[in-house]
């Protein structure tokens, strides 16, 4: 699990990892999961630093279907894909399964949660800048798509970090030193202030565009 600030390369070191793995492991297909508004910028980074074949899934499902009967390295389906084409997926046997953006699975009650954690591979990468934003279920749940093991069952660790009035209202929470220590092994994060020092300096680029005379009215 990844989980960087926004802006500190999350998708590069994803790109570099898989990388590390097709020269070490053997490893030939790769999806990556993510919103359909970023999936298009996946692809304008494969083919910038990783150089292989990749792919987007688009269209109707007889497209689809097609599509996934092609040879391809990095295969890239966005999260409503995978609940509609999880059989055709799992057929294509992805070596690593990226996802991007990974908070989309924090209710692990949700048709989309239950689909993605049905995918099959061997190595599983999660990238999110906010593995938690309300609830610990939501940091349960994503972990549970990378180790399913790793904090045991569902209700076992409630009780055990959850703290509740008499009414079964959420008052707090506890033992969270434990969540850490579980979380080492398979979780990083940086912030901002951590790697700023780190970072190249910033470099703006302005673009002018000519607009149409029917769009121009419009500003006039």
């Amino acid at each position: 699990i990844l989980g960087d600030d926004m802006g500190l390369g999350k998708t590069l070191q994803a790109l570099a990892a898989v990388e590390l793995l097709a020269r070490e492991r053997g490893i030939s297909r790769v999806l990556v999961v993510a919103p359909a508004s970023v999936k298009y910028q996946w692809e304008t980074e494969i083919r910038k630093y990783a150089k292989r074949a990749v792919q987007v899934v688009e269209g109707s499902p007889t497209d689809r279907t097609s599509l996934y009967d092609e040879p391809t390295f990095y295969r890239l389906v966005n999260y409503e894909q995978v609940v509609r084409d999880l059989p055709a997926i799992n057929a294509w046997k992805p070596d690593v399964v990226v996802l991007d953006e990974a908070q989309r699975i924090k209710n692990w009650a949700a048709k989309t949660s239950q689909a993605v954690k049905k995918l099959e591979s061997r190595y599983a990468m999660v990238l999110t800048g906010t593995p938690l934003e309300n609830r610990l279920e939501e940091l349960y749940s994503i972990v549970q798509f990378v180790d399913e093991r790793r904090f045991g069952p569902a209700f076992a660790f409630l009780r055990e970090h959850r703290i509740q009035d008499a009414d079964g209202n959420l008052k707090g929470y506890r033992n969270l030193d434990k969540i850490r220590e579980k979380l080492e092994p398979i979780f990083l994060r940086r912030t901002r202030d951590q790697v700023l020092g780190e970072l190249p300096e910033r470099t703006d680029s302005t673009a002018f565009v000519e607009l149409a005379p029917e769009q121009q009215a419009l500003y006039d």
